[in-house]
């Protein structure tokens, strides 16, 4: 017979009912509780990351790489919410973990210091046994990391052109940029000093090697010295 409680409800393990240790991937209700939390951070999140009036005016790597890192915090939140509502006394412990990332740890960009603070979260997660948030986690994690990153942002920077020929030099790298497969997000070009610049969006099997043999096939004139820069 089940037992009950004293409100005449089904008596169930304080574990499983705060989503704890492994018996709480049984409880189907509450897996797509926390998976549609974690899909509408992610969905609202992304409406003001690619707002088209925010998109437009992007111009550096970083502007255009942005939107990633909001998506990415977005679910840290998420987690972190869960993760205190679970257990309110780990407010403080998150508050001083990401004191220590912001002040005492150099993780590198943006991006790199919201992947960092989400391996974080996740390993809250597995100390308090909150397993099915820490897998669901991971899991939105690695997909959100494998579609942002599909297709990568760069810039190319081609130097020593002749003043003369730089708008024909220029036509003929976005030719050849277009031609791999790359979208050309915008142009910079500094005829003084013979420099042309695109900002581009391709795939992250871009051959850049095979680009930097076809920029050296063109003539002379059309030629300079090519520099890649990545977000």
């Amino acid at each position: 017979m089940e037992p009950f409680d004293l409100l005449g409800q089904p008596d169930v393990p304080r574990a499983l009912q705060h989503g704890e240790g492994w018996e709480a991937f049984r409880d189907l209700a509450f897996i797509g509780q926390m998976t549609l939390v974690l899909v509408i951070a992610m969905t609202l999140s992304a409406a003001i990351a690619y707002h088209p009036s925010t998109r437009r005016k992007a111009r550096t790597l970083a502007e255009l790489e942005q939107p990633k890192t909001f998506i990415m915090y977005s679910i840290v939140g998420a987690l972190i919410a869960l993760i205190v509502k679970v257990q309110p006394s780990m407010a403080l412990v998150v508050f001083g973990i990401g004191g220590l990332l912001r002040f005492r740890t150099f993780v590198g960009a943006a991006k790199d210091t919201g992947r960092v603070i989400l391996v974080t979260v996740l390993g809250l997660c597995c100390g308090l046994q909150l397993y099915v948030i820490a897998v669901l986690g991971t899991a939105f994690g690695w997909l959100l990391i494998l579609a942002l990153e599909r297709r990568a942002v760069g810039r190319l920077v081609v130097q020593g052109l002749e003043r003369e020929h730089i708008a024909r030099a220029a036509a003929e790298h976005a030719r050849i940029l277009e031609q791999a497969g790359c979208m050309i997000l915008g142009e910079e070009r500094n005829v003084l000093k013979g420099i042309t610049a695109f900002v581009y969006r391709a795939s992250e099997q871009l051959d850049r090697p095979r680009l930097e043999a076809q920029f050296e096939a063109l003539p002379d004139h059309q030629r300079g010295a090519i520099q890649w820069e990545s977000a």
